[in-house]
């Protein structure tokens, strides 16, 4: 797993957590999601360094 996954993976279960803070179980969900994006990113960088070479 991945430095970026694993920030994703905590984000979410922290929102998860979150039952009677909706604007921070929001807001750790959204950074989850942009935690997962980078990661994405990552991988497509990496693949695309790859083919190149």
């Amino acid at each position: 797993m991945t430095h970026y996954a694993d920030y994703a993976e905590s984000r979410a279960d922290r929102a998860a957590d979150q039952d009677e803070n909706q604007p921070l179980s929001l807001g750790l969900g959204l950074s989850a999601i942009a935690y997962a994006l980078l990661d994405i990113a990552a991988a497509i960088r990496e693949h695309t360094t790859a083919v190149e070479e």
